[in-house]
């Protein structure tokens, strides 16, 4: 794509001022990129004034990290558009014979001096010449080697500018040659050229940072510095919203202006433009060209639709890009776009409006202008709008609202009434469509609802036009501003019966219209004929009578008018729920309920309603679901702050309690979810928007006092505290651990002091509750400095309460739980204070072993959990022990009582493990023992893996293997922890052939060899060639069974098995045997090519002639296999055949035509030169293949091989712009115009030409696609 470049004559075009400011321009964009202010420059005035010799000045500019076109941080040039000789450019240094001062002041600060001509182009030889010019101008002077001296031409300052395209866009507009709706810098709003465009500041709380917490306004010159700190990031991606005409495209140009405010960003790196235009590229081209060239620029775009920002984020984002991206939208929708920070901008205060129009009219005088200003409500357009129309005699001190509003469609001698009714028919939708061609003519189905001529109504809405009363994108309109258009709807409502308005916009084909016109009514709520039509839609033979049975495109226009009649909506959702699956998760549109609820469940009066059908949409969501969460949706209407619902607090403790009641296990689950919403203490953040129509929102209910919050708090605590009363265990600890969790935060945030320490002192002193000691301490660990003295005492007390009193609680805080949870082992070394707690642990079970009821009481928790601390908890049982069979008997019957469906056997894996230190032959007997109790024997590997592996055990694992008396992942236990290293290669090889006999038996080899073959560096061993095959029958057997059985499976480290098993001594049969299942497989499509890539690209690399043999010589369809081994990818960014060393490719095709050209049908012909690039983007820059060009070399027909590569120019899917990738794989075809072959390169020229073509027709269809979808407004 070429956007920006310029020709060097186009330099020469530019007069003496414009070129100076060019190079000025570039700079300052230089200094940018180097993170430098741009202040160090320094320019300005005419360009015949005495300026001491130099244009453009850079000063100061440090650190210079990478000199560019700038040498050094003190840089002068001097700008020419005429042509410079060799003596010209000594004497341009010189005045009166001597080096001019300033040049002197660059020498004595071995800065640089430049001379920029905008004529001539240099070769490298007049280049020189005039060099020597300009050094003979320093000849004598002490140290003149520290001045850097250089020349500019024109073919060098193309060089610069094509490296900064929002200079560049400015040199095109200086030029009468601008790209279609691109703009650098300038007047981005309307503001007439002879008006005074200053822009106006007060203290008027009007900008709102939608990403913050609290969401308050702010003023706005502090809005303006917050986006320039966000602006100023590379890669960042900022939203500005807010109705029509309140100033936000003037916000987006203060950006950049340095007289308002301090820190301004750079116009000389601004590129803007209004998506409501045609643009030529299309923004989405533009940013894909911007990211190619890693240019540094902001780009602005006003009238930017939601989808269509997403799509430049996820652009910007996915690309680590420079670009900085700044977006306008009058965004009223609910989705705020991940990764963008977005800024809301409200109506300015009434006195600013004033004086906006004071400076545009000033001709009205000051009472006007405070009317004009008091009936736009802080809308600078609609002001301006009206201004426009009042003459400048007339006083408008006694207007009514009315009447004002009527001027606004007033000539000025006399009223147009039919513009006035054409602006009420269009007003009715949100936006509308003025071709005839596109969505059956809407002008013509708006016109029949007025009940007059298309024409008139097209020649009306042009005049709205004219009048800023409207706008355009595209074929789109819209009356805007919203206040205008609400208002003019209002009227039309008024005055057209529903009936005939159902008339036209209920008709099929009007489908767009009728959703458009929704879309207006959500902002009517308080308009009885709003309420009216919207009610005609809900009635049994109006679109939304079964709500169940809507398609996801009727939804969206009930979510729109939703907002006229909540209530009515409500009780619609509730009758339906009734139906079978509809509070589902599998209702394909539950998302959508349950938002439209969550925006209904504001008003306390429904909340019960709405939060009680969303509940039930969330039973049906499974417990940890994060993606399109409907219990996180639920939960966020129970947070302090943001939760979007005026709800009491009374009100929603009380729904929760009736959850708690319920008696539902689910009910707890998700009541879970809603106490961490609730007890969320210091990081709020929002669920969405909370925008309703025009209803009037916040963003929900928040404590006024500290009283307010401690209450809120204490509420829902108090409802757990039953719960810790229970008799039920299950719930009881359900309760605790909630409370434990959230302890730091209710205490050090929320100040519940009282509350907290009444249940410490009641249900958890002397270690009954060890999560809540921990907790404590995790509190006085990280949040202990923000302690009061009184307060800091009165936790150390109450962490001294909890602590265990006696050993057993001491134990049940130890030893049942993981180690890393005690705040002890984050204080200085890790490992140290790691090893310091087992040691305790250990002798916590010495001390365990003397006191049987400790065992009978911790029974119920010593193998439901997998805890770390339980190893060292039974070797200190072990080692305690005065009878270690009666201990270990003890053990099992413990176990044994509990009745557990899984149990964690790290207890006696443990209590193994110390009874081995002290006596092998008895760890060896107890481990046998396990055998003979069926409830462990399914966990005899582990618990033979607590010690080393002898013969014995050995031999026990073959035969279990071979009788199948265990499931056969069971012994992938061996893997972990070197275990297997005990065990010799022909032990091990005789245990795996077992393991491959056993269902999924191979899964668990290959997991097995993988680790086998993970050995260090230094490593000897060498595994054995019976051990290889057996890795080499594991593989056989994987590839005859079916993807499904596969594809479930985690295949860690199979590299390593293949690369280990299939080199030598592997035998040719044996390695043909796996290629020709692996065929057979994917043939039948049992097997599938690119889920087998790390196989295939082994066998590829190291077996190519067996692989060639098979897939092309031995394949009743060879085109089909060539596809699904080589071809068909989802994850592979070439062929796997480019693997393959070209040399023995060759040798296999030995000369033989027909081969050479199946190769070449099957390598990739491109390949990319970055070979980070990920399988699915599309490369910045590719080459033709090594291998194709190589299979070119040796044919016979190369015309052949030329139309193979043109014909994989054209991918068989891709993402993103088709344009874009033909474009860069022409750029590495073109090679062929250079190839020694004539009939290669005469081949290449039509095929490139076509290839250019393809590229023309599909940069226009997508341009085309682009500004359709670039230029909506809904």
């Amino acid at each position: 794509m070429i956007f920006f470049e310029l020709e060097p004559s186009d330099i020469s075009n530019l007069n003496d001022a414009d070129l100076r400011e060019m190079v000025a321009r570039l700079c300052e964009a230089e200094l940018i990129r180097q993170e430098i202010q741009t202040s160090c420059v320094l320019w300005g005035g005419a360009q015949e004034a005495a300026d001491g010799g130099l244009d453009v000045r850079v000063v100061d500019a440090v650190p210079l990290l990478n000199p560019g076109f700038v040498k050094r941080g003190h840089t002068g040039f001097q700008v020419k558009k005429n042509s410079m000789s060799k003596a010209a450019c000594k004497n341009e240094m010189l005045d009166k014979g001597t080096l001019k001062t300033v040049i002197g002041d660059l020498l004595e600060k071995k800065g640089s001096y430049i001379i920029v001509s905008g004529k001539d182009d240099c070769s490298d030889k007049m280049l020189s010449e005039r060099l020597l010019g300009m050094k003979s101008a320093l000849e004598g002077l002490s140290g003149s080697e520290d001045l850097l001296l250089d020349f500019y031409g024109r073919d060098r300052l193309s060089v610069w500018l094509r490296q900064f395209p929002g200079v560049a866009l400015w040199v095109r507009s200086r030029l009468g040659k601008p790209l279609s709706g691109w703009r650098p810098f300038g007047r981005w709003t309307s503001t007439p050229v002879d008006k005074n465009d200053e822009f106006l500041l007060d203290e008027h709380p009007c900008v709102i940072d939608m990403n913050s917490h609290h969401k308050e306004p702010i003023a706005i010159s502090d809005g303006i510095r917050l986006v320039r700190e966000r602006l100023n990031r590379s890669g960042s991606v900022v939203r500005i919203t807010g109705l029509s005409g309140v100033g936000k495209t003037r916000f987006a140009q203060a950006l950049f202006e340095s007289d308002v405010c301090d820190k301004s960003l750079p116009r000389a790196n601004v590129i803007y433009a209004d998506l409501g235009d045609d643009l030529t590229p299309t923004a989405s081209e533009l940013v894909s060209y911007l990211i190619a060239n890693d240019f540094s620029s902001y780009l602005v775009l006003d009238n930017c639709p939601p989808d269509v920002h997403r799509k430049l984020q996820q652009q910007v984002s996915s690309n680590q890009a420079k670009l900085s991206l700044l977006t306008i939208e009058y965004d009223i929708s609910d989705d705020r776009p991940e990764e963008t920070e977005v800024i809301h901008i409200e109506p300015s205060s009434e006195k600013t409006v004033s004086k906006l129009i004071q400076k545009r009219f000033p001709s009205l005088g000051r009472v006007n202008a405070d009317k004009v200003a008091e009936f736009s409500g802080g809308n600078a357009r609609v002001a301006i709008a009206l201004a426009s129309r009042v003459g400048a005699d007339e006083t408008l001190a006694n207007f009514s609202d009315e009447e004002l509003f009527q001027r606004l469609f007033n000539q000025r001698k006399g009223t147009t009434e039919s513009l006035l009714e054409s602006a009420e028919v269009l007003s009715l939708v949100y936006s509308f469509n003025v071709s005839p061609k596109e969505f059956n003519d809407e002008l013509s189905a708006l016109s029949r609802i007025g009940g007059f001529e298309r024409d008139r109504l097209n020649r009306n809405h042009a005049e709205l036009l004219r009048r800023q009363l409207s706008q355009k994108r595209g074929n789109w309109r819209a009356v805007l501003p919203h206040a205008v258009g609400n208002r003019l709807a209002r009227r039309a409502l008024e005055n057209i019966d529903p009936d005939k308005i159902n008339s036209e916009l209920l008709k099929a084909e009007n489908f767009r219209l009728f959703k458009s016109c929704a879309h207006r009514l959500g902002y009517m709520h308080d308009f009885e004929p709003a309420r009216n039509l919207a009610h005609t839609w809900m009635k049994f033979d109006g679109p939304f009578h079964n709500i169940a049975q809507c398609s996801a495109d009727l939804l969206t226009a009930l979510t729109h008018i939703a907002p006229v009649f909540p209530d009515v909506v409500l009780t619609a959702i509730e009758n339906t729920s009734e139906a079978p699956d509809f509070c589902s998760r599998d209702n394909q549109n539950f998302s959508t309920f349950v938002r439209l609820l969550r925006k209904i469940a504001y008003e306390d009066q429904y909340f019960d309603r709405a939060a009680g059908i969303i509940l039930r949409f969330a039973e049906t969501e499974k417990a940890g679901e994060k993606n399109n969460s409907i219990v996180d949706q639920l939960s966020s209407l129970f947070s302090l702050y943001l939760s979007g619902t005026q709800a009491t607090p009374t009100r929603r403790h009380l729904f929760v309690s009736k959850m708690l009641s319920s008696g539902c296990l689910r009910y707890l689950e998700i009541a879970q979810e809603i106490f961490r919403s609730a007890f969320e203490a210091s990081n709020w953040s929002s669920f969405g928007g909370f925008d309703f129509g025009a209803r009037s929102r916040d963003f929900g209910w928040e404590p006024k006092t500290n009283r307010d919050k401690l209450d809120w708090y204490v509420g829902y605590i108090e409802l757990l505290v039953p719960f810790l009363e229970s008799d039920n265990e299950s719930t009881c600890n359900w309760a605790k651990t909630i409370l434990a969790n959230h302890f730091l935060g209710l205490w050090t945030y929320a100040g519940c002091f009282d509350i907290l320490e009444s249940i410490v002192r009641k249900y958890g002193v002397g270690g009954k509750w060890p999560d809540l000691w921990m907790a404590i301490k995790r509190t006085i660990h990280y949040n202990g400095k923000k302690h009061t003295p009184e307060l800091f005492k009165r936790i150390e007390a109450l962490e001294h309460l909890a602590a265990p009193a006696d050993p057993y609680f001491e134990i049940e805080a130890y030893a049942l739980t993981n180690t890393w949870e005690h705040i002890e082992v984050r204080s200085g070394c890790y490992t140290d204070n790691s090893e310091k707690i087992h040691r305790k642990i250990e002798k916590l079970g010495e001390l365990a072993s003397t006191e049987p009821d400790y065992l009978e009481r911790l029974a119920p928790k010593l193998w439901e959990k997998h805890i770390d601390a339980l190893w060292s908890f039974g070797k200190g049982l072990a080692k305690g022990s005065a009878d270690i069979a009666f201990t270990f008997d003890t053990l099992v019957r413990l176990m044994k009582k509990q009745e557990l469906e899984v149990v964690q056997p790290i207890l006696f894996c443990g209590f193994i493990a110390g009874v081995h230190a002290g006596d092998p032959s008895l760890s060896r007997k107890l481990q046998e023992s396990v055998l003979d109790v069926p409830e462990l024997k399914q966990y005899f590997v582990n618990i033979l893996s607590a010690t080393p592996i002898a013969p014995w055990g050995t031999r026990r694992l073959i035969e279990l293997a071979k009788a199948g008396e265990l499931e056969a992942w069971r012994f992938q236990q061996i893997s972990y922890g070197r275990v297997h290293e005990s065990i010799p290669d022909d032990d091990l090889s005789e245990l795996l052939v077992e393991l491959n006999g056993l269902i999924d038996g191979i899964f668990s080899t290959i997991q097995i060899l993988s680790m086998r073959f993970f050995t260090e560096n230094n490593s000897s061993y060498r595994p054995s060639d019976e051990l290889r095959y057996v890795g080499r029958q594991a593989i056989l057997k994987m590839l005859s069974m079916h993807r499904d059985e596969i594809h479930r499976r985690q295949l860690h480290g199979i590299d390593r098995v293949i690369e280990e098993c299939l080199s030598e001594p592997a035998s040719e049969n044996e390695i043909r045997d796996i290629i020709n299942l692996l065929c057979n497989g994917v043939e039948t499509y049992r097997l599938y090519g690119f889920e087998l890539e790390t196989l295939i690209a082994y066998l590829v690399q190291n077996y190519p002639e067996f692989v060639l043999d098979r897939v092309l010589i031995n394949s009743d369809n060879s085109e089909q296999l060539i596809y699904l081994i080589f071809k068909d990818r989802v994850h592979r960014s070439s062929s796997p055949l480019n693997l393959a060393p070209i040399e023995r490719v060759l040798d296999w095709c030995n000369g033989n035509q027909d081969r050479i050209h199946k190769v070449a049908g099957a390598v990739s012909a491109y390949t990319p030169l970055d070979k980070e690039s990920q399988p699915l983007d599309n490369p910045k820059k590719v080459v033709l293949s090594h291998h194709i060009t190589s299979l070119l070399d040796s044919a016979e027909n190369k015309a052949a091989i030329v139309e193979t590569i043109f014909s994989r120019s054209f991918p068989n899917g891709w993402s993103g712009s088709l344009a874009d990738i033909l474009e860069v794989r022409a750029e590495a075809f073109a090679e062929l115009l250079n190839h020694v072959s004539p009939e290669v390169r005469e081949m290449a020229r039509t095929k490139l030409s076509l290839l250019n073509r393809s590229i023309r027709e599909n940069r226009d269809r997508e341009a085309e696609e682009y500004n359709r979808r670039e230029q909506r407004f809904e």
